[in-house]
């Protein structure tokens, strides 16, 4: 049985729970303790479907090397940006990876000291390394071409290490990009399409207007579609801010969080997530298809050897289109009172449209 008593908000965390909770993990000797916690709101626009707070223990009774400062990550209190989280069962697959998969997934990753689930309301919470002071990448600026070839080769590893696993598949709280949970992306696309063509104005091109809308009811076959390359572990939301660089020893210079969207599906879809985001346009044009030859050459080092580079490149296609829905869900539930969300999502939008009519997104519409 699980262990359900554990801080349902992030102003619950008690100096008792974490000294229970790093004494369990055995980062803190059993005869110390967490006196009191000095907390630190982490930056604007950090954590749109969860509530995230630095903690910074004080201790007595000899530490030893216990974690100087941690990452707290719990339910939100928003209402809207909880039941997008329950929708989509991202607390369950993050609470899940942390678990099961993070200590077998080649790419650097957060030590979780806690990881907790409760299946009936859906509270969670989850206590992890802090990997400051790693350099967090900036989706807003846009990633550089080198940074760029460093996320790429850790998408490689990821993807190539759960290449057509077997395992995966019998993990029932690992959605499928085409499961009937991802599917509810369509009605919820659709409700959002309004605002978005609202929030992006005139700089929507008539071409993925209509697009767009023709998309809108095809989300689903789109997805099927996608689901038919080759299958893998993906991240699900591959981008920027999710990106830390020279985390750590010169040895693991690229680290990956937040993996509330993580799934089983093709490895493109990172990778066309990534570029529809986080590179400015021109950064994307001039450097997309070394990219994609560059992961494709990551997994062939990995071990793949099902996988030609033009299924990689028809692939990308596929998922360039489907990533495009990711913009629209969140422009559709933006809070407008956060300016660095704003940026982020004016960016995003602009990025993710250039791509859209770059494939020619319609033509791939099922």
């Amino acid at each position: 049985m699980p262990d359900l008593d554990f801080p349902r908000a992030i102003d619950a965390i008690t100096p008792e729970w974490l000294t229970r909770r790093l004494q369990a993990s055995g980062a803190l000797p059993a005869g110390a303790r967490v006196n009191r916690i000095v907390t630190e709101p982490l930056g604007q626009g950090v954590g749109f479907v969860s509530a995230m707070l630095r903690l910074r223990p004080v201790y007595e009774g000899g530490a030893g090397d216990a974690p100087a400062s941690l990452i707290a990550k719990v339910s939100p209190v928003d209402p809207s940006s909880r039941q997008v989280g329950e929708i989509f069962r991202f607390y369950q697959k993050e609470t899940g990876f942390y678990a099961q998969l993070a200590s077998r997934t080649p790419v650097r990753t957060p030590r979780a000291y806690g990881v907790d689930y409760d299946p009936a309301t859906m509270d969670f919470v989850l206590l992890l390394e802090d990997l400051s002071p790693a350099r967090l990448g900036d989706q807003v600026e846009g990633l550089t071409p080198e940074d760029a070839g460093k996320a790429i080769d850790a998408a490689a590893e990821l993807h190539g290490a759960w290449w057509g696993s077997p395992e995966l598949p019998g993990m029932d709280w690992l959605l499928r990009l085409n499961s009937p949970e991802m599917k509810a992306l369509e009605p919820v696309y659709q409700q959002c399409w309004p605002a978005v063509v609202n929030f992006i104005g005139d700089r929507m091109s008539p071409y993925v207007r209509q697009a767009g809308e023709a998309l809108a009811p095809r989300i689903g076959a789109l997805m099927d579609l996608a689901f038919e390359q080759p299958r893998t572990l993906m991240h699900g939301d591959f981008r920027a801010d999710n990106m830390m660089f020279e985390a750590g020893a010169s040895t693991a210079p690229f680290a990956l969080v937040d993996w509330q969207i993580v799934m089983q599906g093709p490895a493109a879809f990172d990778l066309a997530y990534m570029l529809s985001g986080s590179l400015d346009v021109e950064t994307r044009r001039a450097g997309q298809e070394a990219l994609i030859a560059r992961h494709h050459g990551g997994l062939v080092r990995a071990g793949v050897g099902d996988y030609s580079l033009a299924q990689a490149r028809e692939a990308f296609r596929i998922c360039a289109m489907l990533a495009w829905c990711w913009p629209v869900v969140a422009i559709g539930s933006l809070d407008f009172d956060n300016p660095r969300g704003l940026a982020l999502f004016h960016a995003w939008a602009e990025r993710a449209m250039t791509l859209f009519e770059d494939v020619d997104g319609a033509a791939i519409i099922p």
